[in-house]
């Protein structure tokens, strides 16, 4: 027994992937089961509660609201929530990469904004709601904009890590060989960078689309937040559950989607 623990927690041993993959799969198992356990019986007889339902009553529900073809059905939900989440992507992009590149660039520059930057770190993400609802009110724009705004404080950071991380080796053999300040930039540290970047730009949007109830908590007229809420109003917690477990299988191909594309556009990334 002693030494399989041992072996359970060496340090840093190399693992078989399919050992790995196992693994990996306890803990699913685990909630999985007791999930199970917890729902058994009449929903009064229920150790989780009345208002928790079973997993085959989860995967019934979603069975319907896959299979439903009028005005609103899940599809057109999962359309309208990553259209929010990819515009607020990208003006969040438009913000954090250039203004991320400066400040990791330029010394100045970064003295000028980090302040800020670390004090975005620390606003809560649930304040954005009732201020961006201030200036941008009720409708689609606000919802674009609390999502811009969270990514800009959760990617900028990471952006500017990214470029400063960049060894001075580099800059110094493009400056030994002739290169400008422009081509220190565009040309060395971008280049450099860009795998880590790739890497934030990543996380920020799986960060973004796990705020989408937040972005859809108010007006609520399309999307998987609104689907959730008005599942709450009619007391279908079987309707909830699954909107918030495809919320996380999307966000999961997603990530798995920006780490395939990452692994064409850096190829040399894993043999490093």
């Amino acid at each position: 027994m002693k030494g399989l623990i041992d072996r359970f927690f060496a340090v840093r041993t190399p693992l078989a992937p399919l050992r790995a993959l196992l693994l990996g799969a306890v803990p699913f198992i685990v909630v999985l089961a007791a999930w199970f356990w917890m729902t058994r019986g009449a929903p009064e007889e229920r150790r989780g509660g009345a208002l928790m339902p079973q997993p085959e009553e989860v995967a019934q529900e979603g069975g319907k609201l896959l299979g439903k073809k009028d005005t609103r059905n899940v599809y057109k939900e999962v359309v309208a929530s990553l259209k929010r989440v990819a515009l607020g992507f990208a003006v969040a992009l438009g913000v954090s990469l250039p203004l991320g590149i400066a400040m990791g660039a330029f010394t100045r520059v970064g003295a000028l904004f980090r302040p800020m930057s670390v004090v975005g770190g620390y606003v809560p993400i649930a304040a954005l709601v009732p201020l961006t609802l201030l200036f941008w009110g009720t409708e689609e724009k606000q919802k674009v904009y609390f999502l811009a705004i969270a990514g800009v404080l959760y990617l900028l950071p990471l952006v500017v890590k990214a470029v400063e991380q960049v060894d001075d080796v580099y800059l110094q053999t493009a400056y030994t060989l002739g290169a400008t300040k422009r081509h220190i930039v565009t040309r060395v540290m971008i280049p450099i960078a860009a795998v880590e970047m790739w890497d934030a730009m990543r996380l920020a949007f799986g960060v973004g689309w796990t705020y989408i109830m937040l972005a859809e908590i108010v007006d609520q007229k399309e999307g998987l937040g609104a689907m959730i809420q008005i599942a709450q109003r009619r007391g279908k917690p079987e309707t909830v559950y699954f909107v918030v477990l495809l919320i996380v299988a999307i966000g999961f191909l997603i990530d798995k989607g920006f780490a395939w594309t990452g692994r064409q556009m850096f190829p040399w990334k894993n043999a490093r």
